[in-house]
């Protein structure tokens, strides 16, 4: 398992990212089915890779019984919202909530239940960031199954879609936390350490059953890449935000409004992840906004 602290990830006030939609680039081409990108993008590996090297699924493709089936013919679900009037109007807010969003009974109603929690580590801080952690990604993985943004933005409905829509949010999450000192660090760790998990465990009920390994090591070459393709956006403007998620949310096809309409949601959120208070960021005490306004 890669370590996050092995990732080289610029940070930037929040001040820039309204900016991030500002710069222009060149797009990626399809070749022979698989598609060429530039370095840092979603597909890490060129079209001229050979066998030999780790290379991710092609575009249009979707783990299904342990094969890679084409999705190709697969629809994606419409919005009754016009494209162009996707998140026009939402100003970003601090996304705090008044409790965490996993809650954790204690049995800490007797002095000898407060005892035991004591001695088997409840109240110390590595057991509170870890519960904060737990409660990030239960929030994420929720809102990124049954917010209705996906479905209102068109993307498809297969592995491969809502694995690249759960990293948009996961990289969110952890550059919010980026800016949080040590106890940020620790609780990306954890944060990051479950999310894998967490794709280990979706990969399995796909159905597949062999070579897991190595679709897991592609899964997160897949997340690193566009990681690093999403913090050039914002921080350096290598490309522009909305060609990049076009790219990796939407395969290159279709009509970019969806892509610019997803890059005004995730700037929205990222620049109320930057309103939200630390400890309540910490502890998990926040929400993604489902507002398609």
């Amino acid at each position: 398992m890669l370590r996050l602290g092995s990732i080289r990830v610029a940070s930037r006030a929040a001040a820039g990212l309204g900016r991030a939609c500002a710069c222009a680039a060149g797009s990626p081409t399809a070749a022979g089915g698989v598609l060429e990108t530039v370095s840092g993008s979603c597909w890490a590996e060129p079209a001229s890779s050979t066998l030999s090297r780790r290379t991710p699924p092609a575009p249009g493709s979707t783990l299904v019984r342990g094969h890679l089936l084409s999705s190709t013919a697969s629809a994606s679900r419409e919005s009754s919202t016009p494209v162009q009037r996707l998140f026009q109007t939402s100003q970003p807010r601090s996304l705090q909530t008044e409790q965490s969003y996993v809650q954790v009974e204690a049995n800490d109603k007797s002095l000898i239940g407060r005892l035991v929690l004591k001695v088997g580590g409840y109240y110390s801080k590595e057991s509170q960031l870890v519960r904060g952690s737990n409660s990030l990604l239960k929030m994420t993985l929720d809102h990124c199954e049954g917010s209705g943004v996906r479905e209102a933005l068109g993307l498809e409905d297969d592995f491969r879609t809502k694995h690249a829509f759960l990293c948009l949010h996961v990289w969110m999450v952890l550059r919010r936390l980026r800016d949080s000192g040590q106890d940020g660090k620790k609780v990306s760790q954890f944060f990051y350490d479950n999310f894998q998990h967490e794709v280990e465990m979706s990969v399995h009920r796909e159905g597949v059953r062999v070579r897991v390994n190595k679709w897991l090591r592609q899964l997160e070459d897949i997340f690193f890449g566009a990681a690093k393709a999403y913090d050039g956006a914002i921080d350096q403007h290598a490309e522009d935000f909305a060609d990049v998620l076009h790219r990796n949310l939407f395969r290159g096809e279709g009509d970019k409004g969806r892509s610019h309409a997803l890059a005004r949601y995730a700037i929205r959120e990222l620049v109320s992840l930057s309103m939200t208070d630390t400890e309540a960021v910490l502890s998990g005490r926040v929400a993604f906004s489902s507002s398609t306004d």
